[in-house]
């Protein structure tokens, strides 16, 4: 029987060697199974790039986002609030398993005529990715980075920061002029396919990057600024909220904290440097962005903003979870510390109220976008529109996208308060009315952007960083000597993996702490 086995095994062998040789000349035609292609069409990879990108952008602004601005504080699992921060994987990873599909798109994009709109967006989505992970980390795989796609390189120097922003800019500029409107785009699930408005996102976006390095590079800053500013034909920007680069969740993917468990979502409260901050200045946004206290017995809404209440921030574990806002030990805890806002709320924590829709992944928005200018025109960057308008357009464009989704949302009791709220007499008050000396000016732009910047990821720390405004005063049990961190540390893989240029780029950058300051961060 073994001699039978060994004869058949020696036939098929040498059968297998035999066709092997005469058929090398299509072996790559034979071997390419169709139900598995290795090439995957540009509609259906931008989709799920979209998707996770804007999922790490929306749980990156629950946790870093919220509580190193103090928008929220940690009411347990205190240690990220309190800057003892370890090295993290996101936004690495996630944004490098992005880049494999976008540089597919753009390898099969770029030269084919009847994909420059591909191209154009692929380049759009590459920036912004390479920005929220560049202004994490610093120093990142930039030029060599997707060379693993082409030759194996799986080791890839690190491009300084600078040159990174050179790229991104770069390619904002051009992906403007590829975008036309000769054809649409399929798979686009933040525009639906609207060139225009992915042309206004380019510029917009490249006057944030632009305004990011105005400090250390003011040249470059104001040239760039003004070619938008001076030519809005050429280069369309952001109109109104309608022009707003956001991702619509559905059901089937519903907004980011909706499928949260309960006690995940209630570790995040208010903090009391929102709660202050909005209550000096009598903004209706408290409303949107924070529920009465469950002490309170109001349910998502109160008409008096005493029944919001917020916690301080850096807190350790047991001042926090004992924590009392009147100082009386038999009124502290959960229970009269304000969750944040239903727009956010999980289904586990009020299936009644909860969403999957109405709250959406803010990327940037035309309320941003007017702070920039107003602090250009203030600044004396750009010579075009008037400063006091712009931050007033700011305002008013924040308080309308709150209204409209909260609306959306069927919460008719806060809707009605919004509506009704006078936003003329807000803007009129001396806290707030465009008046001062510059100084007075640019605080006044920076305090009303960092309110609208709630829960874009975490672009209100990078605006922080770079102009040191509004104030963050680190709470009394903050880790890393006080220090508000200024940048995320490196994966512990990517030091175990390419462990020499990860060593260049700490030789050339600055140790690997959190209190290494980035290129732009100058302030």
């Amino acid at each position: 029987m073994k001699h039978i086995q060994k004869k058949t095994s020696v036939f098929f062998g040498v059968w297998i060697l035999l066709f092997s040789v005469g058929c090398t000349k299509d072996f790559e035609e034979i071997n390419q199974n169709p139900n598995f292609p290795e090439q995957a069409a540009s509609e259906l990879l931008l989709p799920g790039v979209m998707r996770q990108m804007a999922y790490n952008w929306g749980n990156q602004g629950w946790e870093e986002g919220f509580t190193v601005v103090q928008y929220g504080a940690r009411l347990q699992f205190t240690s990220g609030d309190r800057y003892n921060w370890s090295p993290t994987n996101n936004p690495y990873f996630d944004a490098y398993d992005s880049m494999r599909d976008i540089e597919n798109v753009i390898r099969d994009n770029k030269d084919n005529p009847d994909g420059q709109n591909y191209y154009g967006v692929a380049l759009v989505i590459k920036s912004w990715i390479y920005s929220y992970l560049t202004d994490a980390y610093g120093d990142v795989p930039y030029t060599d980075a997707i060379r693993g796609l082409s030759d194996d390189n799986i080791t890839p120097t690190f491009t300084p920061q600078q040159e990174i922003y050179d790229g991104m800019l770069a390619d904002l500029k051009m992906a403007n002029t590829l975008l036309t409107d000769a054809n649409n785009i399929s798979g686009d699930i933040v525009y639906g396919g609207d060139v225009l408005k992915w042309r206004k996102f380019a510029n917009s976006l490249r006057l944030r990057l632009l305004m990011r390095i105005s400090d250390v590079d003011q040249a470059k800053a104001t040239t760039g600024m003004n070619e938008i500013a001076n030519d809005l034909a050429t280069y369309p920007i952001f109109e109104s909220n309608a022009d707003n680069a956001a991702l619509q969740w559905n059901s089937d993917n519903p907004q980011p904290k909706y499928d949260t468990r309960s006690g995940s979502f209630d570790e995040v409260r208010l903090s009391l440097t929102l709660e202050t901050r909005l209550k000096e200045l009598n903004d209706r946004r408290l409303i949107v962005y924070a529920q009465p206290t469950s002490a309170s017995e109001k349910g998502i809404y109160s008409d008096n903003l005493d029944d919001y209440v917020g916690m301080p921030n850096s807190l350790d574990d047991a001042k926090a979870l004992s924590y009392s806002p009147t100082g009386n030990p038999e009124q502290s805890g959960s229970n009269y510390i304000s969750r944040l806002g239903v727009l956010l709320t999980c289904r586990a924590c009020d299936v009644e109220n909860a969403s999957p829709t109405a709250s959406q992944t803010i990327i940037m928005d035309f309320a941003e976008l007017q702070f920039i200018l107003a602090e250009a025109s203030e600044r004396g960057f750009i010579s075009t529109g008037d400063a006091g308008q712009y931050y007033v357009n700011g305002i008013r464009a924040s308080f309308a996208y709150y209204t409209d989704r909260i609306v959306a949302g069927g919460w008719n009791e806060i809707a009605t308060d919004l509506q009704s709220f006078d936003l003329d007499g807000y803007i009129a008050q001396a806290d707030v009315v465009y008046a001062g000396s510059t100084v007075e000016k640019l605080e006044k732009v920076a305090l009303q952007k960092w309110i609208g910047l709630f829960y874009t990821g975490f672009e209100a720390w990078s605006d922080w960083r770079r102009t040191g405004m509004p104030e963050i005063v680190p709470g009394a049990d903050a880790a890393n000597g006080g220090v508000v961190p200024v940048r995320f540390q490196y994966p512990n893989e990517v030091k175990s993996t390419n462990e020499a240029n990860y060593e260049a780029a700490v030789s050339r950058q600055g140790a690997d702490g959190l209190n290494t300051k980035l290129w732009w961060d100058v302030d």
